[in-house]
């Protein structure tokens, strides 16, 4: 990739429970032709989603990219694109929709 001047690959790591990452300190993140997101896909209601988004981004690695899932059956409001990004801190980088 660095040969052909390609744009970084994003390596997306799914994360809902602290466990589901063993050891995250030690994710090597010297690597500049990827991009590491942890995508954050709880479901529920809105508290118990900002508390585990806040879990997880204590003691992160730095460097990571963050992103946020909606679930449109499951999360209790569903939050709009606007109202992720006013109401999610920090602001996720990605947000989806399931």
């Amino acid at each position: 990739m660095r040969e052909k001047g390609l744009p970084q690959k994003m390596l997306v790591l799914h994360q809902f429970r602290l466990s589901m990452i063993q050891d995250r300190a030690s994710l090597d993140m010297d690597h500049p032709e990827l991009a590491m997101l942890v995508h954050a896909d709880g479901q529920g209601g809105q508290p118990d989603k900002q508390a585990t988004w806040r879990a997880l981004h204590a003691d992160a690695p730095a460097g990571l990219a963050w992103g946020w899932k909606n679930f449109i059956d499951e999360d209790t409001p569903m939050l709009t694109p606007e109202q992720t990004m006013r109401d999610v801190s920090p602001v996720p980088d990605l947000v989806t929709y399931q």
